[in-house]
C-alpha cells in the first residue's frame, strides 16, 4: 500500500505542477482587450505590436505587456488629493477628466485669483504616449498650471470674470504641447474664479476705468476745442485775406477806370478847345501844342512855388539857351524827390 500510495503521490504531483504551469501559460498568452483600449506589448524589452480590442495570443516569457502608472493630484472637497495608479498595463482611449487643484494666477492689473480648472484630454497615439514621456496627467497638469499663469497674465480680472471664453485659448494651447506626447485635449473649463477680496479689487478697477474714461473725454475734449479754434483762426486768416485781395483788386480797378477816365476827359477837353478856338482838323494850329504848353506853365508855377528855389526867367529874344551858362545859370534847384530843368 504504501508503495502504491507513493507511486500514486508521485503521479498527482507532477499532474498538478504540469497543470498549474499550463494554466500559467494560457494566462499569460490569452489577453483579452475591451473596447476602446489598446495593449502595447513588447518582445525581449522592444516594441513588437498593439494590441486592439479582441482574443489575442502571445508566446509567454517572450512576448510581455509595457507597464506604465499615472500619479497626480486632483481637486476634492476635502482638499487636494494623490491619485497614484501603478503597473498599469492598459491604455484608455477614452475621453478622461482631470479635476486639478486651485492655481494661484495674477492678472495683468496685478490682482491675484485662484482659478479652479477641468482637463479632458484622450490618448490617440498609445504608442508614442508610452514610449515619450512617464505619467502624462502630471505632464497635462503641469502644463495647464504654466499656461493658466501665462494667459491670466495677458488678462486683467474683468475680462477673466466677465469674458471667460477669452480663457478658451488654453485649448488651442494645450493641444499643441499635448500632441508631442499622443495625446489630444477635448477641452479646458475654468469652474470657478475666487479671490479674496474679489468684491474690492472689483470695485478699484470700476473706479480706476471711470477714472481713465474721465481723462480721455477730458482731452477729447480739449483737442475739439483746440480744432475748432484752429479752424475758426483758419477761416478768419482765409476771409481776411480774400478781402484784402479784393480790396487791392478794386482798387486796381478804380485807379484804372481813374485813368481811363481821365484819358477820355483829355480827349474831350482837346475837343472842346478845338471847337472853341475854331481849329479845324485841316488848320496848321496843333491843339496838343497848346494843351502841352498850358500844362508846361503849370508844372512851372509848381516848381517856382517849391522852398529853396531860385528861378531866373529870361526872354527867347534876349538870351539864346546856348548862351545861359555864360551869366552862371547852370539849372533849377528843386528837392532832391524831384526831377530838375536844365
Amino acid at each position: 500500500m504504501s508503495v502504491q500510495a507513493g507511486m500514486i503521490v508521485g503521479i498527482i504531483i507532477p499532474v498538478v505542477v504540469a497543470f498549474i504551469f499550463i494554466i500559467i501559460l494560457f494566462k499569460k498568452s490569452l489577453k483579452i482587450i475591451k473596447e476602446r483600449e489598446v495593449m502595447i506589448i513588447e518582445r525581449f524589452g522592444s516594441f513588437h505590436t498593439i494590441l486592439h480590442a479582441g482574443v489575442h495570443w502571445i508566446l509567454p516569457f517572450i512576448d510581455r505587456p509595457k507597464t506604465f502608472y499615472y500619479s497626480y493630484y486632483v481637486d476634492t472637497p476635502a482638499g487636494k488629493e494623490l491619485r497614484e495608479s501603478l503597473n498599469l498595463t492598459r491604455i484608455s482611449t477614452q475621453n478622461e477628466v482631470i479635476d486639478l487643484p486651485k492655481q494661484n494666477v495674477i492678472t495683468r492689473d496685478n490682482a491675484s485669483l485662484f482659478l479652479d480648472a477641468v482637463l479632458s484630454y484622450k490618448i490617440i497615439n498609445p504608442k508614442q504616449m508610452i514610449y515619450s514621456c512617464v505619467n502624462l496627467p502630471n505632464i497635462l497638469s503641469k502644463l495647464l498650471q504654466a499656461q493658466l499663469r501665462n494667459l491670466a497674465g495677458t488678462l486683467e480680472i474683468d475680462q477673466i470674470i466677465e469674458e471667460s471664453h477669452l480663457l478658451n485659448a488654453l485649448t488651442g494651447l494645450m493641444n499643441s504641447e499635448a500632441s508631442k506626447y499622443g495625446a489630444e485635449i477635448g477641452f479646458v473649463k475654468i469652474q470657478r474664479v475666487e479671490a479674496m477680496s474679489l468684491n474690492q479689487v472689483l470695485a478699484q478697477k470700476k473706479n480706476t476705468e471711470l477714472q481713465n474714461k474721465e481723462i480721455i473725454i477730458t482731452a477729447k475734449a480739449h483737442k475739439q476745442t483746440k480744432v475748432i479754434q484752429s479752424e475758426g483762426q483758419r477761416d478768419s486768416m482765409i476771409k481776411k485775406a480774400e478781402g484784402e485781395a479784393q480790396e487791392i483788386i478794386s482798387k486796381a480797378k478804380g485807379l484804372a477806370q481813374a485813368k481811363i477816365n481821365g484819358a477820355l476827359a483829355e480827349v474831350r477837353s482837346i475837343k472842346e478847345i478845338s471847337r472853341a478856338v475854331g481849329i479845324s482838323k485841316d488848320s496848321k494850329l496843333d491843339v496838343a501844342k497848346y494843351i502841352l504848353t498850358i500844362k508846361y506853365l503849370d508844372a512851372l508855377k509848381f516848381i517856382m512855388g517849391l522852398p529853396q528855389t531860385s528861378t531866373n526867367l529870361l526872354s527867347e529874344e534876349t538870351v539864346d539857351l546856348q548862351s545861359l551858362p555864360l551869366f552862371g545859370v547852370q539849372s533849377v534847384a528843386i528837392p532832391a524827390s524831384s526831377q530838375f530843368i536844365r
